[in-house]
């Protein structure tokens, strides 16, 4: 990924916090030499002093016969238009374009099939917690669902339709393009501009461009 150096993001926690966030990966691998996609969520584990990523897909997804070769994983955090007229510095010489803001992290992986029905269970109940815990602290009243409120039967028949797959995670490139090669007025034009418009996006990008601000 072409990456300009102010836009070049290496704290870890920021990535890993955009990842939990933004879950919804893009996978891209090669089958039968041919360049293939596929959406799914992906979550980043911490075990024993390293990270990782897991998932699982149906069956019926041909990625898990594709791991020969490392996935490139691409995650699309907050992202808006820009509009060269929140720039003051427009307004002094004119020379000033619209841009687009955004945050992505590309991960290079190496997948590992755990072709096993306890290890789709295990993938399973992780995911669901993830999500429903995130529910939770939205909405305090949710009740969690978890893997044990549905028949036993039933979910051994829904997870051998499922495979789980671990990722041993082999690079990490992240880019978070939120107006840092800009003035400091510049970049509170861009605040300014954004929280008028006021959707929960715009909002999101305000923040994160007065977060990653010149002090």
């Amino acid at each position: 990924m072409f990456i300009p150096k102010s836009f070049a993001e290496h704290n870890q926690d920021e990535i890993f916090a955009l990842i939990d966030e933004y879950p919804l990966a893009s996978i891209s691998y090669i089958a039968d030499g041919k360049p293939c996609v596929c959406h799914v969520p992906v979550l980043h584990c911490y075990e024993n002093g390293k990270h990782k990523l897991i998932t699982h897909v149906a069956r019926a997804n041909q990625v898990w016969q594709h791991t020969k070769t490392p996935w490139l994983i691409v995650f699309m955090g907050a992202s808006h238009y820009i509009s060269a007229n929140w720039y003051p510095s427009k307004q002094q010489s004119h020379k000033e374009v619209p841009t687009y803001n955004y945050q992505t992290v590309h991960i290079t992986a190496q997948a590992r099939v755990l072709d096993e029905l306890e290890a789709a269970k295990t993938i399973l109940a992780q995911t669901t917690d993830f999500f429903e815990q995130k529910i939770s602290k939205q909405l305090p009243s949710h009740t969690a669902w978890q893997l044990s409120d549905a028949p036993e039967p039933f979910i051994d028949k829904m997870c051998a339709a499922l495979v789980a797959i671990e990722l041993e995670i082999i690079e990490i490139q992240a880019q978070f393009k939120l107006s840092q090669n800009k003035p400091a007025a510049d970049q509170a034009g861009v605040v300014a501009g954004l929280t008028q418009i006021a959707t929960p996006e715009a909002v999101k990008m305000a923040q994160l461009v007065a977060k990653f601000a010149k002090s």
